[in-house]
């Protein structure tokens, strides 16, 4: 047997060593390993998962509580983390376990209980796998697919871990404590043994293997019950301890303990125990008769597990340190009997009979997944590549694609493309006639016939202007152009104005109409800058932006007079 831990809190820990007792006292010769399967799984997950939670229940605890919430309810949030998981872990997990070469895996934390689903399920690990599931609720990761038998320690978590493993998924079983916490124990004899005055009140404050949570208060709290005696349990925080010590020094009624062997003999003294974190240790209690109060640490998985168990009154719950000492003080006067672990079959008997109940998925599907995910991946890539103006400039280049800024001509005139919608032709074209200047007019829309028509008359022509469109705008464009030269009549050989910010898309797609050349000119001219930066030249062309003020209009004709050239459409110079 290949038991993979964790040491993320202390309960994950002290499942794998519950289990592993109770194989080596069976009666059939098992052979047992137990190692730390985070660990197993890279020293990169090891300390992002182990210390990252450490740091946030002991500095940031809310900052867990958000990520439990996603983890819970936003399904990609929770499809993201299993991928991490599986990529970082899923090889180096799969080398420890061919390793040991054994003939049942088991998990006691969800973390690499997610891994090793995945790995039975394609094939990678062939021998039956089993996962422990010590809480009631938040099962999104204690209960999996992939494994073959998941080993419950309340009846009322079965139909959730079914509804996500399947039937006949799960057994509940002994709950995964020594079997010391299972032995009869008077209390007198255990207060005697520890030391402990055998009358008044006895209560165990405890903040988990990683001494989390608003010990302090509650310690402050209940050693004001007279006739009191609390034990505060800092577990392996060390800094905890020594704080706790320093705080209560002079408090007699109050003794402050690290991380101890004798939680058997504690709770079997103890009239109630106040807990941060719950898991095993409400386990250990239920099974010495030792009623709970949860309190110091509400957030993530804490807060549901034990909001669920307050509603099966396996514990009270308390919010604040106002309500603190009345909740344990109706503890101590109703102290529950001693749960009985006998009407349930032990973990170690399950674990040894579990059938081989996955089905792997077909070899086909992890690859066709590979392929189809490598394949978004490029889409979405090349979509965004497509629809950026960043790397235009660059492909022109590359391309051969030089759009046309000036033109070379023996004549006084410049090219003039003047931009505006397909109302705004006819007068713009009788107000530019008036004045003798001929131009050519960029529209993004095809303008009506008889608009056409009325251009032509007065010596102008027009030129289709594709717009910047949205993401995937530019995957029309060569329909577009095409289609919109047909209904403007021009000749096979034809100019188009280039957007402002033309996409790579947009000029790939344009570059493979060979007749299709683009035009960008070499002076812009609109209401912000009416009148050309410097003199204009013979065969410049000048792209003018009217959107109903006549300022750059007026600045062109100006500049035209002084520097005596005439306006001309492109096609005329071209």
């Amino acid at each position: 047997m290949l038991i993979l831990s964790a040491d993320v809190g202390e309960g994950h820990a002290a499942a794998a060593r519950a289990l592993a007792e109770q194989l080596r006292e069976g009666a059939d010769p098992v052979d047992v390993e137990v190692i730390d399967g985070l660990a197993a799984m890279g020293r990169i997950l090891r300390y992002v998962v182990e210390d990252g939670y450490r740091t946030q229940l002991r500095f940031i605890p809310w900052s867990y509580g958000i990520v439990y919430w996603l983890l819970e309810h936003c399904l990609p949030a929770r499809a993201l983390a299993v991928f991490a998981l599986c990529a970082l872990g899923g090889r180096p997990l799969r080398r420890r376990i061919a390793e040991h070469d054994p003939d049942v895996v088991v998990s006691t934390y969800p973390a690499v209980t997610v891994v090793l689903a995945r790995l039975r399920r394609r094939r990678e690990v062939r021998c039956p796998t089993v996962a422990t599931i010590t809480d009631l609720t938040g099962l999104f990761f204690w209960a999996q697919r992939g494994i073959d038998m998941h080993l419950a320690s309340y009846a009322e978590s079965i139909s959730s871990v079914e509804r996500i493993a399947g039937p006949d998924s799960v057994r509940q079983v002994r709950p995964l404590i020594s079997a010391e916490f299972l032995a009869p124990c008077d209390r007198s004899e255990a207060r005697r043994a520890l030391d402990l005055p055998e009358g008044g009140r006895v209560v165990i404050v405890s903040g988990g293997g990683w001494g989390v949570g608003d010990i302090e208060g509650a310690v402050r709290e209940l050693a004001r019950i007279p006739d009191s005696t609390v034990i505060c349990l800092a577990g392996r925080n060390e800094g905890a301890e020594r704080k706790l010590r320093h705080a209560f020094a002079a408090e007699k009624n109050v003794r402050i303990l690290g991380f101890t062997d004798q939680m058997p003999e504690l709770l079997a003294a103890a009239d109630a125990l106040v807990h941060s974190t719950g898991g095993v240790t409400c386990l250990e209690a239920s099974a010495r008769g030792c009623p709970v109060v949860s309190y110091g640490l509400p957030v993530g998985h804490a807060r549901v597990n034990t909001r669920a168990m307050a509603e099966l009154e396996l514990l009270r719950l308390v919010h604040s340190r106002d309500d603190l000492v009345d909740q344990v003080q109706a503890s101590c006067t109703e102290r529950p009997p001693a749960a009985d672990g006998v009407s349930t079959p032990p973990a170690a008997h399950v674990v040894l009979s579990a059938p081989p109940r996955v089905k792997p998925i077909p070899a086909w599907q992890p690859r066709l997944t590979r392929l189809a995910a490598q394949a978004m991946v490029v889409l979405g890539a090349s979509t965004w590549l497509m629809s950026t103006d960043e790397l235009t400039a660059f492909a022109a280049g590359f391309l051969g694609e030089h759009p046309i800024h000036s033109l070379h001509t023996n004549t006084r005139q410049v090219a003039v493309i003047v931009r505006a919608r397909p109302d705004q032709l006819p007068t713009l074209s009788a107000r530019l006639a008036g004045a003798g200047e001929r131009v050519t007019f960029a529209v993004s829309s095809v303008p009506d016939r008889a608009t056409l028509e009325t251009l032509r008359a007065e010596g102008d022509d027009a030129m289709p202007e594709p717009k910047r469109g949205a993401l995937l705008g530019w995957v029309g464009t060569r329909s577009r152009l095409h289609s919109e030269a047909r209904a403007m009549s021009l000749p096979h050989h034809f100019y188009f104005l280039a957007p402002r910010t033309m996409s790579l898309g947009q000029l790939v797609l344009a570059k493979t109409i060979r007749s299709a050349r683009p035009v960008v000119g070499s002076l812009s001219l609109d209401r912000h800058s009416p009148t050309p930066s410097r003199p204009l030249r013979a065969g410049d062309v000048v792209v003018v932006t009217y959107d109903g003020s006549s300022a750059s209009l007026d600045g062109l004709t100006a500049a035209l007079r002084s520097d005596g050239l005439r306006a001309a459409p492109l096609s005329a110079l071209a």
